[in-house]
């Protein structure tokens, strides 16, 4: 995979993806099990806000490419 600067955009969208349905996992864990500590629901919320934040993160680089045309991995006219 491409660095930050040389991703197209479905790269940025992928990892986009993956960040939030990791997030999204993260946070149904919580009400997985009725015997977690407070100290692990804070810590899966927290790690869900990380991933969440790295989804949102990933969506910037891909407006940026999809308004210069590289959705499909070559520039636009």
């Amino acid at each position: 995979m491409s660095g930050l600067g040389e991703s197209t955009w479905n790269e940025a969208m992928d990892r986009s993806r993956a960040a939030l349905i990791d997030s999204e996992r993260l946070y149904d864990d919580i009400t997985a099990s009725e015997r977690r500590s407070n100290v692990d629901i804070e810590t899966h919320l927290r790690r869900s806000e990380v991933r969440a934040a790295q989804a949102q993160a990933w969506l910037m680089p891909a407006g940026e490419l999809g308004s210069q045309g590289e959705r499909y991995g070559h520039r636009g006219t």
